[in-house]
């Protein structure tokens, strides 16, 4: 499994791409920021797109995506979530007031699909079997397990304390990454925890629930904060956390 790392911040300024992970050139995690980083024809062959949750900086790019490619693909991109996700994008977004309904656009052959995925059931999607993992946010937000049949890669989403992601770590056969996230460094942890984010004191106490000797990554750092959460994340050794590096392509 590839993973290119489009955008991995909590937030939008220079350098920083918001979160938008690409397996395997065809299936996107979160579209925050893809549209300004992927060359349209890259693009076009993104084939299905999983949401997290409903927040700006993880379905911004959706929309960007759906214009920029409207006459460069046949067939509708897929765009799955859970079903309150799903209903908040159709009601809030595309709903021909802030943004075209690219489920009815062009005529014919929409742009756009919209998919419910139930939390730990797994689905088919694409080439990929997928489990939607609850998480613990502001909103409805869901992490996603994603397993090509021979390797496995867990994605935490935005969210607080939880236990489900870590049962559903310690229980996969073949996982060779976990991505969490580390929104906001120690010192603001009454922010973090009233809006839903880790901070990397959080973070270490959230790893005692890990039992296997897997790679962990983290993502999200509010570009404002990113020296002191890095700095912080590198003290914690047991297991290491590694900031996940935006523009690389990691193999797993």
């Amino acid at each position: 499994m590839r993973l290119h790392v489009l955008g991995c911040y909590g937030g939008e300024a220079p350098g920083c791409h918001q979160t938008s992970l690409l397996v395997d050139g065809h299936l996107l995690l979160d579209a925050g920021s893809v549209s300004a980083v992927l060359p349209l024809d890259a693009q076009a062959r993104i084939d299905h797109v999983l949401i997290s949750h409903a927040h700006l900086d993880h379905m911004a790019a959706l929309a960007f995506i759906a214009d920029n490619v409207l006459t460069m693909r046949r067939r509708p991109i897929e765009v799955w979530s859970t079903p309150p996700v799903i209903r908040q994008l159709k009601r809030h977004v595309f709903n021909g007031s802030i943004w075209p309904d690219f489920t009815k656009i062009p005529s014919g052959h929409p742009i756009l699909s919209f998919h419910e995925i139930k939390k730990g059931r797994p689905q088919r999607i694409g080439k990929h079997q997928v489990v939607a993992v609850g998480a613990h946010h502001t909103v409805d937000a869901t992490g996603y397990l994603i397993s090509d049949g021979k390797s496995s890669l867990l994605f935490g989403g935005d969210g607080g304390p939880t236990e489900e992601l870590w049962k559903v770590a310690n229980a996969t056969k073949g996982l060779r990454a976990i991505i969490v996230e580390a929104s906001f460094p120690n010192r603001l942890h009454g922010l973090a925890t009233a809006s839903g984010h880790l901070t990397p004191k959080t973070l270490r106490e959230e790893l005692k629930k890990l039992r296997v000797d897997v790679p962990v990554y983290a993502q999200h750092m509010k570009p404002v904060f990113i020296d002191e959460i890095v700095a912080e994340l590198a003290k914690l050794s047991d297991p290491p956390v590694t900031p996940l590096e935006q523009g690389r392509e990691y193999a797993f």
